[in-house]
């Protein structure tokens, strides 16, 4: 009986978690400074961006700070039809850091 209850209890947590994971992914889609994506460097930024669009050309990317001077990288795209999309990311983890 015990068996099935760490059993239980296990799954619950697993599915808890996955529950939370969706909706930090949803959350942050980088499609505002708010929703900004966290990464580790540049070339996550590209790959995730690649990911996301991936027939896209990249125009542009500039480098923004909120008012509380966080960092955030933009990354902007044309995609085929001709509609531009802005990727938000945020670079604070390795900004300024060396």
């Amino acid at each position: 009986m015990k068996e099935i209850k760490y059993l239980f209890l296990i799954t619950a947590c697993f599915t808890l978690f996955n529950c939370v994971s969706t909706q930090n992914q949803t959350l942050n889609d980088g499609s505002s400074m708010e929703k900004a994506i966290k990464v580790s460097s540049v070339a996550e930024e590209y790959k995730i961006a690649r990911n996301k669009c991936p027939d896209c050309q990249l125009e542009s990317q500039t480098l923004s700070m909120d008012d509380k001077e966080k960092p955030f990288d933009i990354l902007t795209y044309t995609k085929p039809n001709g509609e531009k999309v802005d990727y938000y990311f945020d670079i604070s983890k390795f900004f300024g850091k060396f």
